[in-house]
Parts: C-alpha cells; sequence; structure tokens
C-alpha cells in the first residue's frame, strides 16, 4: 500500500514531507513522543527534494501533508488542485503573518503610489514578496505597467522606474542572458568599498528590509517596499549603525494604494497586501482527518513548557522546522486555500501568471535553471526562441506523473547532458539526446541530427 493517510479500522497514518536533515530529526521526535504519549494516530516522515516536490507527492498520494510558504500554497491550489487542512497563527492575529507596505520620506509631498513613473525605488531583493511580487504585482494590476507578450517583468519595472535598488537584479540567476535593465542597480551602494553593487546579499548595503529602509532614509530612493515591522526593528538602538540612528518615527508615512497617505502605526489599513502565514497543504479528501491529527498533537505538545515542543525548533540547528517557531496555535481552515490567502494577495500572485512557473513540475524548473545557468556561463547558446514541449527528468519511475512542460528556449543539444536530461528517443540511431515533443523547428532538427 502506498504511503498515505488511511483510516481502516482505528488507523490514522499521516506522512510528512520534510526538506532537511534537521527538519526529519524533529518530525521523528514528534512521531516518537506521539506514540509514547498514546496519541491516536502514526506520524511518519517523507523526504522531499524541494518544495514542489513535496507538492507532487501529496498529489500522488506518496505524502500526505506540509507546512508550506504562501506563494507554494498558491501553486500548490492552482496547479495540483490540493487544499488547506490547518494555518498558523502569530502573536493572536489569525491568518497573517506581515503587511507589505510602501514607505517614504513625510517630506515627500508629492509622492503616490498611484503616480510613480520616473520616480526612484527600493526593494529587499530580486523575486522575493515583498521586494518584486507585491509591489510589482500592485504596478500591474493597478495598471501603471504592462509586461506585454513577452511577460519580461525586470524591462517592464526598468521602464517604469527612474532608477531602483533591486539587489540581485542583475545576478545570473535572475538575468541569465544580462540584458535586465542597468537603473535596477543604480540606487544600490554596494559595500564601503563600492564593491559588490547590487549583490543579492548584506555586501550591499540597501539589501534586505532593512537596507531598503535606509535607501529611503539616506534620500537614494523615493519609496522603499518593506514589512510594516521594519522601521520598528531598526529604531530604539535595535540598528546601531549610523543612518538608523539618525531615523525618527516622524520622518516617514506610508504611501496607501487608493493614492493617499497615513501614519506608520495605520498599516492594518494603508498596506499593499497582507501576507498570510504558512499553512498545511493537503488533497482535499483528508482536511478533515489531517486537522484532527494536528489538534491531537496540538494539544499535547502545542503548549509544551519542556519536553518536545511542537513549535520550536531549539536543538535542531535550524528554524522554523515543520511549522514557523513564531507560531502561536494553529487554526482549522475550513474554506479553500484561496480564502487563506486573501483576495489581495491573490490577485498579486496571478499578477505573475503569464511566467508560467507556477504549474511547471519541480523537474521542469530545475532543468530550466540548469539550462540557464549554463548559459549564463557562456557554455550554452540560447538564440531564437523555440518551444520545447517537455524534458524528462532522470528517474524512469516518476516520468509517468509529470505533465508537458513548456519552456521557451533555444538549446545546443550537445551540452543537455550538462544539465541534467536524459535520453528518451533520438532522431538518429543512437542517444544521447532526446526531446520529448510532437513537433520542433527545422533548426532544432538539424541540431538533433
Amino acid at each position: 500500500m502506498e504511503a498515505g493517510l488511511s483510516t481502516g479500522g482505528f488507523e490514522l497514518r499521516v506522512s510528512w514531507c520534510v526538506l532537511s536533515n534537521a527538519e526529519e530529526r524533529k518530525c521523528l521526535d514528534l512521531a516518537g513522543n506521539a506514540t509514547a504519549r498514546n496519541i491516536r494516530g502514526t506520524l511518519q516522515c517523507v523526504r522531499g527534494l524541494n518544495t514542489r516536490d513535496c507538492i507532487d507527492r501529496i498529489k500522488n498520494g506518496t505524502a500526505d501533508a506540509a507546512s508550506m510558504f504562501a506563494d507554494d500554497i498558491y501553486a500548490a491550489g492552482l496547479c495540483q488542485g490540493l487544499d488547506l487542512a490547518a494555518g498558523e497563527s502569530h502573536n493572536g492575529v489569525n491568518g497573517i503573518s506581515y503587511y507589505v507596505v510602501a514607505m517614504a520620506r513625510r517630506s515627500s509631498s508629492d509622492l503616490s503610489l498611484l503616480e510613480m513613473h520616473e520616480r526612484s525605488s527600493c526593494h529587499p531583493g530580486m523575486r522575493t514578496t515583498v521586494g518584486w511580487t507585491v509591489p510589482i504585482g500592485y504596478l500591474v494590476n493597478t495598471s501603471q505597467i504592462s509586461v506585454g507578450e513577452q511577460c519580461n517583468f525586470p524591462k517592464a519595472v526598468g521602464n517604469f522606474f527612474g532608477y531602483s535598488c533591486v539587489p540581485g537584479a542583475k545576478d545570473p540567476h535572475h538575468d541569465p542572458r544580462g540584458n535586465n535593465p542597468r537603473n535596477l542597480c543604480e540606487a544600490c551602494i554596494g559595500d564601503e568599498y563600492d564593491r559588490h553593487i547590487c549583490a543579492s546579499s548584506h555586501r550591499e548595503r540597501h539589501y534586505g528590509e532593512s537596507g531598503a529602509l535606509r535607501c529611503v532614509a539616506e534620500n537614494l530612493g523615493d519609496v522603499a517596499f518593506v514589512k510594516h515591522t521594519t522601521v520598528f526593528d531598526n529604531l530604539d538602538g535595535k540598528n546601531q549603525e549610523s543612518w538608523a540612528l539618525d531615523l525618527e518615527l516622524e520622518d516617514l508615512k506610508l504611501l496607501c494604494p487608493d493614492g493617499t497617505e497615513a501614519g506608520l502605526e495605520e498599516h492594518e489599513h494603508c498596506h499593499l497586501a497582507a501576507v498570510p502565514t504558512n499553512a498545511v497543504v493537503v488533497r482535499v479528501e483528508d482536511k478533515c482527518r489531517v486537522w484532527k491529527f494536528l489538534e491531537r498533537l496540538q494539544n499535547a505538545f502545542g503548549n509544551a513548557k519542556e519536553g518536545f515542543r511542537l513549535f520550536s525548533s531549539a536543538g535542531y540547528g535550524e528554524s522554523d522546522l515543520l511549522f514557523s517557531d513564531a507560531t502561536h496555535h494553529l487554526q482549522r481552515v475550513l474554506g479553500s486555500y484561496t480564502s487563506w490567502l486573501g483576495p489581495t494577495y491573490s490577485t498579486m500572485l496571478k499578477a505573475f501568471e503569464c511566467e508560467g512557473k507556477s504549474c511547471l513540475p519541480v523537474w521542469c524548473k530545475s532543468v530550466l535553471f540548469s539550462l540557464l545557468y549554463l548559459a549564463s556561463n557562456r557554455l550554452l547558446l540560447m538564440e531564437q526562441e523555440e518551444d520545447i514541449q517537455c524534458l524528462i527528468p532522470p528517474s524512469p519511475s516518476s516520468r509517468s506523473a509529470f505533465p508537458p512542460c513548456h519552456l521557451r528556449l533555444s538549446v545546443s543539444p550537445s551540452l543537455l547532458l550538462s544539465a541534467g536530461l536524459y535520453p528518451v528517443f533520438s532522431l538518429r540511431s543512437t542517444p544521447p539526446f532526446s526531446i520529448c515533443t510532437s513537433s520542433f523547428s527545422s533548426d532544432l532538427q538539424q541540431l538533433l541530427i
């Protein structure tokens, strides 16, 4: 019988998908402690390659549950029809992890989120929820920017803002062809020796939420996209850097989505999105059964002062294992995954659907990144774009579970194996290169012969 959730007789078995050695150790400790306490049900721990692999495992029944971030919850629901059994509650605020806000200097009296064209912006990082998904999603949804058929977000953002600091915008991982606009890095300052400008790390002093706030505080940007807690995390001596010590609450304000402005304490009414907390992804038919099992575990270990603690990762060498360490309690999710994500955040994510990545199987994403990495190192020629339907992963046992994947790439077959691809069929009598597709261009066909 497949690993999964069953309720034959009095048996209740839940297999949890874990992503690291530390998380697996905590999962096994939870299973052992639950057995010792005679809690009805059995917890099993299943190792996943990454979050998307866990989504696939839950879909095909080789795992039952895993706690995931909001972006992955969206992909699990949209692409695989999965749902939620429980969600985390932090600090007594059900379902909300933090608010993404637009922060500006109070002295900037002519600023409005509805009129940001040619202004300057400060972002915590490229492709981050706070620094990219939410603010750029807002600009798309308010028709201030359009990515067109090319779905080129960096180009659209570069054309919209006068200049910005988006750490990581020119990294090969995010810019494999090296054509992201330069002005995405023009508000960045690098380290104290003017090195590592626009780096996706703290070597760039405008990296992260605190760095984006500094960018605005030092008058290098008009608006910073940060968490609502960012400014408070840097005041009252919590940050000893000179820019933070000179910062006062009255120096800053929030810019609201409707074009108005508000004080820093009004983030619940003036924000771009309320980002939901993590939640437990399951198959629809298992929502009730998984919740009942989690409820028993929570009653036994949720508020423990000693011994095993469900919402603590102390002693395992990593944080946020199984659940976020900030979790106060788990709450049952009665509605759908979209109700948990909320309409605003879901709308932000929909703005990026043209990229087509949310529904790519995990191996497609891996192949895509491998190919782009090779291209960035001049090992792979990416010329005219052609549709390649699907590239088959190495594991024969798992191939049938993968849907077709459309990657807009023109590749040099002599280097496909370097990207981790596996022969399936070939136009010539001998391997090694194969592409699973019903049709491809004559140029690509010539490469394969």
